[in-house]
């Protein structure tokens, strides 16, 4: 199944050891996190980190939105950089299907999930034959991706 925006940041909040949340503006900033939720520590520490800005058009983190593959990659970035991680890897998506479809704030998000190895890509067959990686940024990400890119990101990082 599909892994939602609130359930990743949940998963990076309890990564880091679920640190004390005394600052809750997300939930007056964006409309749709509410006080008390089984979320709300998670985006909050994630809204005052940096590693969300939520949706700066509707003023909504989108809770129960399914994560898209650009986001998640765009989530473990900041997260990386919060933590003060090397995220100075870039991969090249030029061969990639549906690169051209990565928005531009995740760009460099992107590009560092696959110079790392996080993100590789769906494989499939060209007309050809030959083998073909599918980025699809805009793709929901499933719980098994999320488990496997967590697993990637741990190994990488030594976590």
């Amino acid at each position: 199944g599909s892994i939602t925006r609130a359930q990743v940041l949940t998963t990076l909040y309890r990564l880091i050891g679920s640190p004390e949340v005394t600052d809750y503006r997300a939930c007056t900033e964006l409309v749709d996190v509410k006080a008390g939720a089984w979320y709300t520590d998670a985006v909050c520490w994630a809204y005052n980190t940096g590693i969300t800005t939520g949706n700066s058009t509707t003023k909504e983190f989108n809770i129960n939105s399914p994560v898209t593959r650009e986001q998640l990659a765009t989530f473990l970035f900041r997260y990386s950089n919060n933590e003060g991680f090397d995220t100075s890897a870039r991969g090249d998506l030029s061969g990639m299907l549906n690169a051209d479809q990565v928005k531009t704030y995740s760009m460099d998000a992107v590009q560092w999930a696959v110079g790392t190895g996080l993100i590789s890509g769906r494989e499939s067959v060209g007309e050809s034959g030959n083998i073909i990686y599918d980025l699809s940024p805009q793709s929901g990400a499933t719980r098994a991706q999320m488990a496997t890119i967590l697993q990637r990101f741990c190994e990488y990082y030594h976590i």
